[in-house]
């Protein structure tokens, strides 16, 4: 498809969208083409940082209106053949369309090329967005709100009304999710359209047993179709953060603490069991690379669209496409590239390096991190400390978070902090005990107090009764200053 903007009076013509022209303040209308013809081709045998693999070549097409786009693919054509982009011939296909300016359309093209999913006028909507904590849009953590937006507007051209719409999320344990989705942006969405956006820790929940594990499942997502709207990034933990792993968050809080307890390996695949009705369009339109999933990742701007019902199929299409490694320890099913159906565009000729995030990093230069599979609120007090602490440099010393901790990971670390209750009752029976602990029940002011301490303090790091009083009465003096 090739779209301009087009002056209805004057007939000037845009590449990207205006709301009025400029000339004449004429009305603008959208201008589609979708028979589109090869006019020129240029073979490209020599490799840049951009485009890596060669051969490839780049199409110049012409729609029926006259207009003109390059199109990158690693296919060959003669002069004068038709473009057409084909359907997907099995349920299991995953769509990837570039975004040229409108992300509308975008999603509308995904969803097109795509196969075994319809909407019908009637049907209940839960859009599972990734919001997981106060961010603004630029950062790259949350799900873009000009994304949400689009596939508003998309799911109203199928007739869907907006009272039979939900936005639903929770932030990561310990954020509030309103906070967190105002700042994103994605709350003034909601508001836009009259949709109601739902914190997911709120409630209410239904006990489902699969496997024999137990979930306490967000009834909402029991009851509506499931678009699922991660936005599609790196993961120090994972690998990548990307359709799975965003419905993590569909339970409560103290199933995901057990989920991570117990190895999200096992209990992460038989949580995607229980949920029917999932279809997934993934906000890759910027994207995260480096030491994401958090502000320390950088925005990608990837400016695709990614679509399709298999989430483990959509999650290895990105992880092939971005060159990252494929989740570490969520457990999906084995793949093989060549069965992969990819439609709209090749990963071939897609295909781009991505920063890679190192598990052992933060923000602090002499914090390292050693970490067990942390549950999302261990994973937000790290964050929250080692940010809080940039530009305090101190001795190097290791937080070690997660319930998945070898003992022999630790026996060479002299300056060690057991952080987050998942680790201090892992690690309980172990010879390590007796490292400086930070519980979850302390505050949030203490807890970085008492890292600051640590970090400052030479020899084996020690929390003390006296350091614990010092922390309150710096917290409360803090207070009334």
């Amino acid at each position: 498809m090739i779209i301009r903007w087009v002056c209805e009076t004057c007939n000037k013509r845009w590449i990207y969208p205006i709301e009025k022209c400029i000339y004449c303040k004429g009305v603008i209308t959208k201008q589609k083409g979708t028979k589109l013809k090869v006019i020129g081709i240029t073979k490209v045998n020599i490799p840049s940082p951009m485009h890596p693999i060669v051969p490839y070549n780049v199409l110049l097409l012409q729609d029926e209106h006259g207009n003109r786009l390059p199109k990158k693919t690693m296919n060959d054509y003669n002069i004068g053949e038709d473009y057409i982009e084909k359907i997907a011939k099995t349920n299991d296909a995953v769509a990837i369309v570039k975004v040229k300016y409108d992300i509308y359309e975008a999603i509308k093209e995904a969803i097109g090329l795509l196969k075994g999913f319809e909407f019908d006028s009637k049907d209940k909507i839960l859009i599972k967005p990734s919001i997981v904590t106060a961010a603004y849009s630029y950062q790259a953590v949350n799900t873009n709100p000009d994304f949400i937006d689009a596939l508003i507007r998309v799911l109203f051209d199928f007739g869907i009304k907006k009272e039979n719409i939900i936005v639903a999320e929770q932030a990561l344990i310990g954020s509030d999710s309103k906070d967190a989705a105002s700042k994103a942006g994605n709350l003034d969405i909601c508001k836009k359209y009259g949709i109601e956006f739902m914190d997911i820790s709120k409630g209410p929940f239904k006990e489902m047993e699969i496997d024999d594990y137990k979930f306490n499942v967000f009834k909402e997502a029991l009851n509506r179709k499931i678009i699922n709207c991660p936005i599609m990034k790196s993961n120090f933990q994972l690998g990548i953060s990307g359709a799975v792993e965003n419905l993590s968050r569909l339970v409560d809080e103290q199933t995901q603490r057990n989920m991570y307890f117990d190895d999200i390996t096992i209990t992460l695949p038989k949580l995607v069991k229980s949920l029917e009705n999932i279809f997934t369009i993934a906000d890759a339109t910027n994207g995260m690379q480096a030491q994401g999933p958090l502000a320390l990742g950088e925005p990608a701007f990837l400016n695709l669209v990614l679509a399709g019902k298999n989430i483990y199929n959509l999650d290895t299409t990105f992880s092939e496409i971005t060159m990252l490694p494929l989740t570490r320890w969520i457990g999906i099913p084995a793949i093989e590239k060549k069965n992969l159906e990819v439609i709209g565009n090749s990963m071939e000729s897609l295909k781009y390096p991505l920063k890679q995030a190192n598990p052992n990093d933060n923000g602090h230069p002499d914090i390292k991190i050693i970490d067990g599979k942390a549950c999302p609120a261990c994973l937000n007090i790290m964050n929250n400390i080692t940010t809080r602490l940039v530009g305090l440099r101190g001795d190097e010393i290791t937080i070690a978070i997660g319930a998945h901790i070898k003992e022999s990971e630790l026996s060479n670390k002299d300056r060690l902090v057991i952080l987050g209750d998942c680790a201090i009752k892992s690690l309980a029976k172990t010879n390590i005990a007796s490292a400086a602990k930070i519980d979850e029940k302390t505050d949030s002011v203490e807890q970085v107090l008492l890292m600051k301490k640590l970090l400052t303090t030479k020899g084996t790091p020690k929390i003390t009764p006296v350091d614990k009083v010092k922390s309150k009465m710096k917290k409360l003096l803090s207070k009334v200053m």
